[in-house]
């Protein structure tokens, strides 16, 4: 059996998750009652401290890159226009 002051650990994937059992519960309740229950003691994923470390904006632009806009669509469509009636002369 599990009692208070027991210490599970738990594998799941690349997590790892540690919890203590602060004390056992009457009845079954709803689930802010049951986090008080237990205290959570997993250690900080590296994956996240990875993600932290490596944060950017997430959609960066840069002179000449990423999706024209509607009004550069509309440009580039008139250029190609003229350059294939100009063609056809």
């Amino acid at each position: 059996m599990v009692g208070a002051g027991d210490v599970l650990t738990f594998a799941k994937e690349h997590e790892v998750k540690v919890v203590k059992i602060v004390a056992i519960g009457a009845r079954r309740g709803p689930a802010s009652e049951a986090q008080a229950l237990y205290e959570d003691l997993s250690p900080v994923p590296v994956v996240d401290l990875v993600k932290k470390q490596n944060a950017r904006s997430p959609n960066p632009r840069f002179e000449g890159k990423g999706r024209p806009n509607r009004k550069e669509r509309a440009t580039l469509a008139a250029q190609k226009r003229d350059i294939g009636s100009s063609s056809l002369e």
